[in-house]
């Protein structure tokens, strides 16, 4: 007997053990399915419940709505209207004439415009013709005034080319029957030789009796000492007694002293005087006196 009440025992037991397993293995497997179920529904989108309109929204919008309808009557209305009034008043011809009326509406403003252009055109072409025309006045003055410019500059080029002409080497010259008032330019100064009476002027110079004749020579302090910065004045005072109409200038010139002759040249000139330029071979002046006549070429 005990041993049927110790496996009796044994047998209980297992199936306890049985029971706690099959037990821990339906609570295990329900918490897997409610894991799943639960992750499904989170992937889920949401959708939002629709919004319903309420009554009073419904009744505004049919408000508005037979409003719409009221205003739309009233205008087909006009619309009609205006019609019958312009099938009344306004026939095709009269149409056609208010479009050739406002055709010509339109362009005579364009020609309005198009004149105002040509106007303004005009105006702008007076102004820049009276522009020119003073600026050609200026210009016609500035011509005259350059114009008498050259003219004066033309005579004195016609003048300077005439003076120039009786200082050259070889000069032109002309014969003369006038009679000679004699000059010398001796070191460097100017002496009177023979005075308008024809005698000799022994202030300037001095006579002495060699190889048979009468030499002149000029004195070395007689007459007035020629410079670059000698004054025209003192020699033209020199010429004073010459008649320009009547006699000339015969000018004995020692081959030395050829620079001096150019100021005498420009008193001469300006006296009017003719002259007779003779260039001795030696640097110094010696006249001899006789009676021979010789042909004398002045410039």
């Amino acid at each position: 007997m005990n041993k049927r009440s110790t496996q009796s025992s044994t047998d209980s037991l297992e199936l306890l053990l049985d029971t706690i397993c099959n037990t821990f293995g339906a609570v295990l497997f329900i918490s897997m399915l409610v894991a799943v179920l639960v992750s499904r529904s989170a992937q889920k989108p949401i959708t939002p419940e629709p919004e319903h309109q309420t009554a009073a929204d419904i009744a505004d919008i049919q408000a508005e709505l037979l409003q719409s309808k009221e205003r739309l009557r009233i205008l087909s209305g006009k619309l009609r209207q205006q019609k019958q009034v312009t099938s009344r008043f306004a026939s095709e011809e009269s149409m056609s004439l208010a479009g050739k009326i406002k055709q010509q509406t339109q362009d005579r403003v364009a020609l309005m415009q198009q004149k105002s252009e040509a106007v303004k055109t005009i105006t702008d072409t007076r102004g820049t013709a009276a522009v020119l025309q003073d600026e050609l006045v200026r210009q016609q003055s500035s011509l005259d005034s350059h114009a008498a410019t050259n003219r004066q500059l033309k005579a004195e080029l016609v003048t300077q080319v005439q003076q120039s002409g009786r200082t050259a080497r070889i000069p032109q010259v002309r014969r003369t029957s006038k009679s000679a008032i004699v000059y010398a330019i001796d070191n460097d100064r100017l002496h009177q030789v023979v005075t308008t009476a024809g005698t000799i002027n022994t202030n300037d110079c001095q006579q002495s009796n060699e190889l048979g004749g009468i030499v002149i020579r000029p004195r070395s302090g007689g007459g007035i000492a020629l410079s670059s910065n000698s004054p025209d004045e003192s020699i033209k005072q020199h010429f004073h007694d010459a008649t320009p109409n009547q006699q000339f200038i015969q000018l004995f010139v020692s081959r030395d002293s050829f620079r001096s002759f150019l100021h005498v040249k420009d008193a001469m000139v300006e006296l009017g005087l003719e002259y007779e330029v003779i260039i001795t071979e030696d640097n110094d002046v010696r006249l001899m006196l006789g009676n021979s006549q010789r042909e004398s070429y002045v410039q």
